[in-house]
């Protein structure tokens, strides 16, 4: 690739990491609970009706484990935000693959 070409594509990656908006890391898992009321129907032994599912969203920040629950209505707002939060994973590989080709360019270059 040319110098031109990757100094576009490196302005692009830019242009698009300041547009990402609102990002999270981790996982979304969820799960069914058991209350532990007595009488209640998620703990029959035969054919319980647990509870939920209750999604959670779970990640690693400065070396901290982090559980968080996700409150009914805004599981599709915090899926949205560990998409973008993948996006920008990805774009900053990208940009270091093109400013290190960039930088051998320049090199070679010079």
């Amino acid at each position: 690739m040319k110098k031109i070409e990757l100094e576009k594509k490196i302005q692009e990656i830019l242009d698009e990491i300041a547009g990402l908006g609102a990002l999270r890391p981790g996982s979304i898992y969820s799960r069914l609970n058991v209350c532990g009321r007595p009488g209640c129907s998620c703990g029959r032994e035969k054919d319980p009706v647990k509870h939920g599912p209750y999604h959670y969203l779970s990640y690693t920040f400065h070396g901290k484990s982090h559980t968080e629950f996700i409150r009914e209505g805004t599981l599709e707002e915090v899926q949205k935000q560990v998409e973008t939060y993948n996006r920008l994973l990805k774009l900053v590989n990208e940009l270091v693959e093109y400013n290190i080709a960039l930088a051998r360019l320049k090199k070679e270059k010079s």
